[in-house]
């Protein structure tokens, strides 16, 4: 069989008045890549930007999860103790033993 007999493609252009030989069709597009292709220029500060966010985000949220379950008890139990506190009872109790080496104990009214 003679290529000039087949009959034109159906996606080709219509052909010239005077064809001497029917053209063949040209390959399609080819298909989208799946992925797109990563950007090359730049992607260390890009990648350096991202990491840097993502530190400061992590490292406040670790500073806020101190704050509320550590340092909130413990300003909480600090004020009870020394709201309640009875510091001069205390010093003097203290200062009859002996235990200030700064105040005689001679020197104490019981």
């Amino acid at each position: 069989m003679n290529p000039c007999d087949l009959p034109p493609c159906p996606p080709c252009p219509p052909p010239p008045p005077y064809p001497v030989c029917p053209q063949t069709c040209p390959p399609g597009p080819p298909p989208p890549p799946s992925r797109s292709k990563p950007t090359m220029r730049g992607l260390h500060w890009s990648q350096t930007k991202r990491k840097i966010l993502q530190a400061i985000i992590v490292s406040v949220a670790a500073g806020a999860c101190v704050y509320v379950f550590l340092g909130s008890r413990r300003r909480e139990t600090y004020r009870d103790f020394y709201s309640k506190g009875e510091f001069d009872e205390w010093a003097h109790e203290m200062a009859i033993k002996g235990l200030f080496q700064g105040v005689p104990a001679s020197s104490l009214k019981e």
